[in-house]
């Protein structure tokens, strides 16, 4: 009979599965306990979240959460990094946990329900964020209008100047 501690850990982390953004699975083997303190540390002034999980809750949480991509990388010791607002977030606090820490290997992830293998998580990382790409947009929406806009007043002040001479050759003719 299930334990109700192990049903509430399996119950936590499909919630958290359910609604991460961004997943990547891990193996942390070999890092020493204050690394693993640094380690932790890090991802918190990201804003992602890493857990040390057994792979018999994961792989249960992963199959309720409909996350069955992650199944395949449920073997020897797992971490994982969950990321709920940015779906790329969790996997550039992995890349430079990778780059940090040698003993430290990425599996392979989630980006936005999308099974991510370990190779692209590299390419998957250097996604600019959300509002980056909204800053892009407006600035390449805001390019023609402001165009436009420059060309209608340079029209607009040379009719302007056209006026007023028109009016100083009234004015010189009276």
């Amino acid at each position: 009979m299930p334990r109700p501690d192990k049903i509430a850990q399996v119950e936590e982390l499909k919630e958290q599965l359910s609604q991460a953004r961004g997943v990547v699975m891990v193996d942390y083997l070999g890092l020493s306990a204050p690394e693993m303190v640094e380690l932790r540390r890090t991802m918190r002034q990201q804003g992602v979240q890493f857990q040390v999980v057994k792979n018999t809750l994961a792989r249960l949480a992963a199959q309720q959460a409909g996350v069955e991509h992650l199944l395949e990388h449920l073997h020897g010791p797992n971490g994982i990094v969950l990321g709920s607002d940015n779906p790329t977030t969790p996997f550039r606090a992995a890349r430079e946990c990778a780059r940090k820490y040698q003993q430290f290997k990425i599996k392979g992830g989630l980006f936005s329900g999308e099974p991510i293998p370990a190779e692209q998580v590299e390419w998957v990382a250097t996604l600019p964020s959300q509002e980056e790409l909204y800053a892009r947009l407006a600035g390449a929406l805001n390019g023609p209008i402001q165009g436009l806009a420059v060309a209608l007043s340079g029209v607009l002040r040379k009719l302007a100047v056209a006026l007023s001479e028109v009016e100083k050759l009234k004015a010189e003719k009276e």
